[in-house]
């Protein structure tokens, strides 16, 4: 009886670890790849080790220049199409419901953090990239040349696939 328990245990145990990562693996490996420009903010927590830090272009939004159906609120959870613009990827429009979009755009889902009126700042969910030990503060020294390789899913879930420095990617030892 104690063994058929145990091994109960160890299968519900497989199957949560499994519901919190295969989300993120299925879109790393299915999801379209985007790049994104970053600006960065810090590289450092004493409990987690080294990560930057990433916000970007598309994490503030200027309501006069982007199409969107009604008013945000804080907490909110918003739509944006993003389709590609010469190096990096934009924002066509924004929406509270999730959109159809073509073949050559895709669809991400954010949090908006803050209404100004005019502007609205979104959290993507992607903002911290944890690399080895030691290596933040220089990622965070060259932070103006630094873009990111995101993989976005049909459910409009983002993941960070990879850095990049001048367009390269950043490899770590």
């Amino acid at each position: 009886m104690k063994q058929k328990q145990f091994l109960l245990l160890m299968a519900y145990s497989l199957i949560v670890i499994s519901l919190i990562f295969l989300p993120k693996y299925v879109t790393l490996n299915q999801g379209k790849e985007i790049v994104l420009k970053t600006e960065p903010v810090d590289p450092r927590d004493v409990f987690r080790g080294d990560y930057v830090i990433l916000n970007y272009e598309i994490s503030s939004v200027n309501l006069n220049e982007t199409p969107y159906d009604y008013e945000f609120m804080d907490g909110e959870s918003i739509y944006a199409v993003l389709s590609e613009k010469t190096t990096y990827w934009g924002i066509d429009s924004i929406s509270h419901a999730k959109p159809a979009i073509g073949d050559k755009d895709v669809c991400m889902k954010g949090t908006v953090t803050r209404n100004t009126g005019d502007a609205i700042m979104i959290e993507w969910g992607i903002e911290s990239y944890f690399v080895p030990e030691g290596e933040g503060w220089q990622i965070q020294e060259q932070m103006d040349n630094i873009s990111v390789i995101v993989s976005v899913d049909t459910d409009c879930s983002a993941v960070v696939k990879q850095l990049l420095l001048n367009g390269e990617p950043v490899e770590f030892e």
